[in-house]
Formats: structure tokens, C-alpha cells, sequence
């Protein structure tokens, strides 16, 4: 998941024009399984090529989609990426991506005052 956060966050940064077709310190075949999955997910357009014969695949993304953003912002914060980890993605556990975008969505709310209660 810090793979996905990483695309994620990388590709919000990116102009209209622009695409990510790499991140360093990721292995290509490791970056290109993850934007399979992320476009799978709903949060990422790209452009995908699985693999060809002896080829592996590659990927490179083109923009966020609405779920994108919004698990782009949802993760933004490292406090808050931390405290998810610490909480939700246990190695030990079950978690579905779902559990994790809800949690951190309600750590949001909770943290804001107007939405938390806190009026």
C-alpha cells in the first residue's frame, strides 16, 4: 500500500499533459503490477501493457479519477498514513481497500471540528 500511496501522490502532482511511467527506487515490473491494480481499483487512467510474450509489462499513468483524488488527499497526511498503518493495514489482519478508505475518511471527519461533533 505504500507503493499505491506513492503512485498516487506522484500523480496528483503531475501536469495536464504529463505521465508517470516510473518512480525511483521501483523496480518497472513492480510500478507497472501496481498500476494494473490501481486502474483495476478506479483510482488511475493509464495506459497498460501486460505482458507480451517475453516482455514484462508496463504502465504508465495518465491522471487520477474522482476516487483517485480522493484517496490522494484521504492519504496525504504522514501522521495520518502512519496512524492507518499502525491500525489497518496489520500484516497479520484482513483489511480490503474499502476498510482502509473508511477509516481514514472517518479519521478525517473526526479531525474537523465542524464535521467530528465538535460544534
Amino acid at each position: 500500500m505504500d507503493l499505491v500511496r506513492r503512485i498516487a501522490l506522484a500523480t496528483a502532482e503531475l501536469k495536464a499533459d504529463d505521465s508517470l511511467d516510473e518512480l525511483e527506487g521501483v523496480d518497472p515490473h513492480e510500478f507497472a503490477m501496481h498500476v494494473i491494480w490501481m486502474e483495476e481499483a478506479g483510482l488511475i487512467k493509464a495506459i497498460v501493457s501486460e505482458y507480451l510474450g517475453d516482455h514484462p509489462p508496463h504502465a504508465a499513468v495518465l491522471r487520477l479519477t474522482w476516487d483517485g483524488c480522493e484517496f490522494a488527499d484521504a492519504v496525504r497526511s504522514d501522521t495520518l498514513w502512519k496512524k492507518a498503518k499502525d491500525k489497518v493495514l496489520i500484516p497479520s489482519t484482513s483489511w480490503t481497500f474499502g476498510v482502509l478508505l473508511d477509516w481514514i475518511k472517518a479519521e478525517i471527519r473526526e479531525g474537523l471540528p465542524t464535521l467530528g461533533g465538535g460544534v
